[in-house]
Order: C-alpha cells, then structure tokens, then sequence
C-alpha cells in the first residue's frame, strides 16, 4: 500500500509535470501566434495604408497624367501659334532686313552727300579763314604802317616847334604799334618816342673833354668820371639832379680810362701822362710809368693790374706798389677796345691784338682797309662790328658776312651791343642806333650833342645811356621803352580833335581818346 502510494503519487506528479509542460508550450505557442496575428495584423494594417496611398497616387496621378494632357495641348496650341509667329516674324524681319539695307543705302547716300557737304564747308571755312587772315595782315600791315607815318609827322612836328601836337602823334604811333605788334626799334617810332618822350638832361660839369665813364651799380646810382684836364670826379643821380664829390683836380693828369672795384669800392684811373692811380678810403696809390708810351687802357685782375700804352704793355703788383715787368711791341697801339672780355688792341698797319695775358697777345689780319677806332662784339647774337676813322661801320653777322654801314661823319670813337641793337658815338655829336635784325640796316640818332662824343655807357639796368663829351658835358638819356611811353603819357594833357584825327589818322578809323578812363595804352 505504502509502495502503490508512492508510486501514485510519482505518476500524479508526473502527470502534473507533462500536463505544465504542456501548458507551457500551448502558451508559448499561443503567445508566439500571437505575435504573428499582431505582425499579420501590423502588415495588413500597413498594406492597408499603402493601398490607399496607391489609390492616392493613382488619382494623383491620372490627374498629373490629365493636366499633363491639358498642358501639352495648351503646348502644341503654343507651338502652333508659335510657328505662325514666327512665321509673322521671319516674314517681318525679311521685310527689316529689306528695310536696313534700304536705310543702309540711304545713310550711305546720306554720307556721301555729307561728306561732300563737309568738304564744301571746310573749303568754305578755310576761305573764310584765309580771307579773315589776309584782311587781318592787311589790317596789321595797315595800322604799323599808319604808327609809322605819325612818328614821321610827330618828328616833323617836333622839329617846327609843335611840341603838344608831337607828344600826341607819338602816342598815337605807340598806340597802333603796340596794339599791332610793330618794332618799336622802327625808326619813326622808335625816334618819334624818344623826342616826344623828352627824357635827355645834361650836366656840364668838367673842364676837359670826359673820356670815360664807370657805374658802381649800387642803389644810390654812382658813377664815376675822368677827363683829360685831370678831373676824377664821383657823382650820384637822384630825383634827376646830379650831385658830384671831385676825387682828383690836377691838370698835369690827361685821364683816359677809370675801372671800378666794385665790391671793395677802389676807383683805378690812368693818364696819358704816364700816371697809374688807385683810390680808395684807405688805399691810395700813385705809379710813373715811362717805358711803355702815353697810357691808353688797363685791365684789372685782382691785385695784378695791366697797363697797355701806345708801343708795350706793363704788368703792376698793386700790393707791393710797384711795376713788375714790362715790355714793348713790335707795333704802334693806335685804338683799345674790348672782345670776349679781353683787351683788344689796333694797330696803325690792319691788325688786331687780343690781349689774353701778359704773356699770350694773340694778332689777326684785318678783312678790311682802314683804321680801326672802336670795336664790339656780341657772344649771344655772335655779332661783331669795326669802327673806323672815316665814320664807316664794318658789320660782321653771325655767319660771317661783313656789311659796311655808314651812318656817322667822322671817327667813331665807341660802340656797344645789345642783343641786335648796336650803339655807336662818333666826333659827329651823334649816337646812333643800328638795329642789325632788319632787312636793311639804317642808323637812328637817339642822342645829338654840339662836341665830339668821347665815350658812353649804360647804367646797371640799361633803361638809360650816359656820355660825355669834348666840352665836358655829361649826358643822359633814358632809353627803355616801356619807362619813355610812362613819361610820354604823363605829358599828354588833352586828346587830338575829331577834326586832328581825322585828319592825321582817317575818318575811318574810330576815334580813340588818349586820355580819360577810355584811354588804352
């Protein structure tokens, strides 16, 4: 009984053990068809979706494919239109294409015709041009040539004693030069202005004939003198009135030549006599020089100073005060002057000496016959000129070419350059000016005196000409032109009457007042 229940009991548990076992794996299968009946039911569920959306996008698309449809009809009735547009256009442009080659043509012929016109006009311009420049010249050539006929009367004028009726025709010569670019150096202009200008003075100041003239070129105008009556005499010009302070007064002394150091202010004199002066506030000198003849020139060099004489030449140290060597020529010094800034020496046989030292004289052949007296030349305009016993003017232009000019009646005695204008004096009392860029070359007499013209120059400025004479008259006279036509004006009290104009100048010039807030000059 003991074992049957055991074993009962063995069987009851077995049975309880295969029947869990069974329910464990009725309820694992059923759980595991479970999980499939979700899955099924998640796939249907999706296929459900995708179904739909299938159906969705197979209306939408039956739509696409039907606004498709209506687009490609709405296209091909486009392209249709399209193709008759163009079509239209093609036909349109054939007919602008015909249209531009038809304009193409036409501005062509259009062109043409304006450059036809253009040449006319330039033609025309140029006629126009050339007709307004001739009358121009025409006109130019008329006024300078009516500025020259009133100089011409002015100095007739000036000459009968109608002093006003001179200064105005002057004027009115100045007037139509200077607004027609003339030459004012034309010589009734030129002298017209200078008479009516009214600008020489003279002072009679030394005994004897004054032989040279030597400017300090400082502010207060020095000058210095010498002449043949031994008189050294400084001067200063102000306000036109002419002080002097006399340096030298010994008639023993025949001075002939002054030179000016002008940074120390010593005044170097020699005379003829054989006597070489310096003076100075602290430094005076006095040399006897007898082996070298009558003394006619020097030339100074710092403390070395040369003297040339009529038959040698003879070199003084002026510190040791004493003449350091001397020597003759094998020639008869007859006039000195100066070129390319050395002495220059004429001889009594047809020869020039340049002196460039003591020791080198460099001597040439004369292109001429004659004694010469006076010598210039000029480095910027490579001019040079010959002055001669008989008034005669050689004339050398820049190519060598020699012209004689004669416009003086006896020995030239000096002759200075400035540019083309050359300044001569001679014994006649005249100085006169050559203005050596003409066509023809004519002297002008700016300055006359009643005595031989010994010497001039120039003060610092070149606005006026100094000289001085045998009876010992210095004389002034301005020569600038823009300071004369100031002097001018300032002389002019009324203007010319209708009547005077048109007489002198023409009815059909307008009338101009020389005076007044109108005037123009």
């Amino acid at each position: 009984m003991k074992f049957y229940g055991k074993t009962s009991t063995l069987i009851a548990v077995c049975v309880a053990l295969i029947m869990g076992a069974g329910v464990a794996v009725v309820y694992q299968w059923y759980a595991a068809e479970q999980e499939k009946t979700q899955q099924l039911e998640e796939q249907i569920a999706l296929l459900t979706q995708q179904t739909k959306r299938s159906a969705v996008m197979q209306r939408v698309n039956e739509q696409m494919e039907e606004i498709a449809n209506q687009e490609r009809r709405i296209s091909d009735e486009q392209r249709i239109k399209a193709e008759k547009q163009t079509a239209v256009a093609e036909q349109m442009r054939r007919n602008a294409e015909e249209e531009r080659q038809n304009a193409l043509e036409a501005e062509h012929r259009a062109i043409e015709a304006s450059k036809v016109a253009q040449s006319e006009r330039v033609i025309a311009e140029q006629q126009r041009s050339k007709a307004e420049y001739q009358k121009r010249v025409a006109d130019t050539l008329s006024y300078i040539t009516l500025a020259r006929q009133l100089g011409d009367v002015s100095i007739k004028q000036s000459e009968s004693g109608n002093q006003e009726l001179s200064q105005l025709l002057a004027y009115a010569s100045q007037l139509f030069n200077t607004r027609y670019n003339g030459d004012v150096y034309t010589s009734s202009v030129y002298q017209s202005l200078f008479i009516a200008s009214q600008s020489k003075q003279q002072w009679t100041i030394h005994k004897g004939g004054v032989y040279d003239l030597a400017f300090f070129n400082d502010k207060d105008n020095h000058f210095v003198t010498c002449s043949g009556y031994g008189e050294l005499m400084k001067h200063s010009m102000k306000s036109n009135k002419i002080s002097t302070e006399v340096l030298i007064n010994n008639n023993t002394y025949d001075f002939r030549d002054v030179y000016i150091d002008r940074e120390k202010g010593i005044v170097y004199a020699i005379s003829r006599t054989g006597h070489f002066i310096i003076k100075g506030k602290d430094n005076n000198m006095e040399l006897q020089v007898n082996s070298i003849g009558p003394l006619q020139k020097m030339e100074v060099a710092g403390k070395q100073v040369l003297l040339l004489g009529e038959q040698g030449i003879a070199e003084v140290d002026t510190e040791h005060r004493t003449i350091a060597r001397s020597r003759l020529f094998s020639f008869k010094s007859v006039s000195i002057s100066r070129a390319d800034n050395f002495p220059c020496i004429f001889d009594n046989q047809g020869r020039m000496h340049i002196v460039k030292s003591y020791d080198q004289i460099e001597t040439k052949k004369l292109p001429f016959k004659g004694q010469v007296t006076a010598y210039a030349s000029s480095k910027s305009s490579k001019i040079k000129t010959y002055g001669m016993s008989d008034g005669t003017i050689y004339y050398v232009n820049p190519k060598g070419q020699i012209q004689k000019m004669v416009g003086h009646r006896s020995r030239v005695t000096k002759i200075k350059i400035i540019n083309y204008r050359i300044f001569s004096a001679s014994y006649d009392g005249r100085i006169n000016l050559w203005l050596a860029d003409q066509p023809k070359i004519e002297p002008m007499t700016i300055i006359t005196t009643n005595s031989w013209i010994l010497n001039f120059t120039f003060d610092e400025k070149k606005e006026y000409l100094w000289c001085g004479d045998q009876n010992g008259t210095l004389t002034e006279s301005l020569i600038s032109v823009p300071m004369m036509r100031q002097m001018l004006k300032k002389k002019i009290k009324r203007n010319l009457t209708q009547e005077e104009w048109d007489y002198y100048i023409g009815r059909n010039i307008p009338y101009e007042p020389f005076i007044g807030k109108e005037a123009k000059l």
